[in-house]
């Protein structure tokens, strides 16, 4: 009887350091403090996108892919195109629901690659020519 007691707690003590562990391993493999110290706002049409990244390049290189995935007619025709592939199709089939743009760039290199490399930097270019305003702030 007096064995069965000390047995109880001590699975409960182990049971609380192996969690202990586990969230300390976890806090530890999570984004560092400046993952995304770099926020990018990109104003065009009236509407402003957001993006952020370690680096202020790359966080205005994502404020612009976010607008080229939202408001570029170009990435609209050939995400339509593209959901009337068979590819397309069995997304929609095996989740019950059309296939969302950032589902259709992670399944299509030539939509990310349009989105990524050239409506992006055709929008940082127009930025830089004044059509659009993009601001990037960066925390120290």
């Amino acid at each position: 009887m007096f064995k069965r007691r000390l047995e109880k707690p001590n699975r409960f003590n182990s049971s609380l350091i192996i969690l202990i562990l586990l969230a300390a391993t976890l806090g530890c493999l999570g984004p560092g403090a400046d993952s995304d110290r770099c926020t990018g706002r990109l104003k065009a049409d009236g509407k402003t996108f957001v993006g952020a990244s370690k680096t202020e390049k790359q966080a205005a290189l994502n404020s612009c892919n976010k607008f080229c995935s939202e408001e570029d007619p170009e990435f609209e025709a050939m995400y339509a195109i593209w959901l009337t592939s068979a590819k397309a199709k069995g997304l929609e089939e095996l989740h019950g629901k059309k296939p969302s743009k950032h589902d259709a760039m992670m399944e299509d290199k030539k939509l990310l690659d349009y989105v990524t490399k050239n409506c992006a930097q055709r929008c940082v270019n127009e930025a830089n020519r004044g059509k659009h305003t993009l601001e990037v702030n960066c925390r120290k």
